[in-house]
């Protein structure tokens, strides 16, 4: 299938995919299973790593995928959880960036408008009811000049990190005034360099909660 707004298409070469996990030391029987039917449409390799902060993790899987040569680098997180068709469905359309839907751990599907340079409420949740009838639309894809989306179920033309400098990834949230999380960073980055983001809403997702119950009943989270 041809993409839409494809971006800077490039010539027809050998296309070599790296399945990127930054991995939080545990994972579930339930994303075991998901990942291991997994179905991708090209040569694919894994690669992983294990104890970075986020923002760290994601830019070191970065430097690895582009010190082998890859085309694509699709994030999956370790609490992400995909279809066994999702990559084929966001590889088809070939965009520089484009990604699953999951749930964000607000409550709220993981995609945001920005509708505020500064303040509290500068980033909106799109309305899932929105998003539903994306899915259901001929193209089911989604995109917004001012989005963000969660980086746990993200396909990236290795191209765009040449318009982008680094760091990639940075957690500010907490640290700068108006800070924001590692994938928010990103994409506010690629934004900036005119770079397209789109979401395909029939790539849904679950997002794993982890926790346990202390001998209180009381709910301490094992991640971040």
């Amino acid at each position: 299938m041809p993409g839409i707004g494809v971006w800077e298409a490039q010539p027809s070469q050998t296309k070599m995919l790296l399945i990127a996990i930054p991995h939080v030391g545990l994972v579930t029987f339930d994303w075991a299973v998901h990942f291991k039917v997994l179905q991708c449409p090209v040569p694919f390799n894994i690669i992983s790593n294990r104890g970075l902060p986020i923002d760290r993790a994601r830019c070191d899987l970065v430097n690895q995928a582009q010190q082998m040569g890859a085309s694509h680098i699709l994030f999956l997180d370790s609490d992400v959880t995909m279809h066994p068709e999702a990559i084929g469905r966001l590889w088809q359309w070939q965009l520089p960036i484009v990604c699953g839907i999951y749930g964000s751990k607000h409550g709220v599907p993981g995609v945001w408008i920005e509708n505020a340079k500064s303040g509290d409420a500068r980033y909106t949740a799109v309305d899932p009811g929105v998003l539903a009838k994306v899915a259901e639309s001929q193209h089911s894809l989604f995109s917004h000049p001012d989005m963000v989306v969660g980086a746990g179920c993200l396909l990236i033309d290795m191209e765009v990190f040449k318009k982008l400098k680094k760091p990639y990834f940075l957690w500010t949230q907490g640290r700068d005034d108006d800070g924001v999380s590692e994938d928010f960073y990103f994409f506010e980055k690629c934004r900036e360099a005119g770079i397209p983001i789109h979401l395909d809403a029939r790539v849904q997702c679950n997002h794993i909660d982890f926790c346990q119950l202390d001998w209180a009943g009381n709910r301490e989270r094992l991640t971040t």
